[in-house]
């Protein structure tokens, strides 16, 4: 089995997997070895053990002839809410901060960031809050989701988009779409009802779903993102990247759809980051009525703490397009 340890911003990695040729004949040609980029395995190298250890990397594993790539989701430092910074020494491994093992065995790396030639594939999820206290903040979070969908796929990331709306259950979505298929869906209405009711070929599919899978106490962006996951048309190599808007708590019976429930769920599977439009410090917190961004921290997600207007909100500094 491999093992990933310490990771961050949207990348490619590709580990050499070592074949051997040979042949009948004395004389053997040659063969060009197809991995000559990327560094031999090393010796003597000690994975260290991790010194942030609280966030599951979200990866994805690809063949590619005789080579595996891996293209790992953001993740930001618990500590500092700032991306990890990635260091792989090639002329001194042990000094690096990245290691691949594969049953025991420490791997050579080569490390590729997402640009023009490497073009990496992600499935975006918006979660949106549809409840009455939403109504200051909604049109600027829409606003900021068009925005922010066209900024990706100008980009060349290879991304699609989605979106939930949820209160106490489901209210709303629309399967992976591009850009310009989310702005239609969100400028239907306004104010909160922007993310009210189901659009896309499958929207009565989507309605059906909704009305069977689940219900909270109060709004619960877990129950959503779940849903998301449950039902949506996610890309087998795609990255799994949510993000939450919400002015609550997450809302639940404190057994199901819970924090607990989407860190299991979703940790290691899925990247969640979260925009809290409150005074976090408004709500009397319990295990009925939890602190939404938790699902980042175990997710390897970050959180952003906005105006209840939601003014100047930017979503661009997320780690998504790497």
């Amino acid at each position: 089995m491999k093992k990933l340890t310490y990771i961050i911003l949207l990348m490619a990695l590709s580990i050499f997997l070592m074949f051997l040729y040979g042949g009948c004949e004395t004389a053997v040609t040659p063969v060009e070895d197809p991995n000559s980029d990327i560094p031999a395995n090393p010796t003597g190298v000690v994975v260290p053990t991790p010194t942030k250890n609280n966030v599951q990397p979200t990866a994805t594993f690809s063949p590619q002839g005789s080579r595996i790539k891996i293209n790992l989701q953001g993740l930001i430092d618990p500590t500092t809410n700032q991306p990890l910074t990635l260091k792989y020494d090639v002329n001194n491994p042990q000094n690096s901060n990245i290691f691949v093992d594969e049953d025991g065995k420490v791997m050579g790396l080569k490390v590729t960031k997402v640009s023009s030639g490497n073009i990496l594939k992600a499935d975006i999820v918006f979660v949106v809050d549809n409840s009455g206290s939403m109504g200051q903040e909604s049109d600027s979070v829409a606003a900021s989701i068009i925005e922010f969908a066209n900024f990706l796929q100008a980009s060349g990331l290879d991304a699609k988009f989605g979106i939930v709306g949820y209160s106490s259950g489901i209210r709303g979505a629309i399967n992976f779409t591009d850009a310009q298929s989310i702005s239609a869906y969100l400028n239907r209405n306004s104010g909160t009802s922007r993310t009210r009711g189901f659009a896309g070929t499958d929207s009565a599919s989507l309605d059906t779903r909704a009305s069977t899978f689940g219900s909270t106490p109060g709004e619960n962006g877990v129950l959503a993102a779940i849903f998301a996951d449950s039902v949506f048309n996610w890309r087998s190599d795609a990255q799994r990247v949510f993000i939450n808007f919400t002015d609550e708590p997450t809302q639940s019976d404190g057994s199901m759809w819970n924090n607990a429930m989407g860190c299991n769920l979703l940790g290691g599977k899925a990247t969640v980051h979260t925009v809290f439009s409150q005074d976090s410090t408004y709500w009397n917190w319990t295990s009925t009525d939890e602190r939404p961004w938790y699902l980042s921290l175990c997710s390897g997600g970050t959180n952003m703490f906005i105006p209840t207007n939601a003014a100047g909100l930017d979503l661009k500094n997320l780690p998504v397009a790497g």
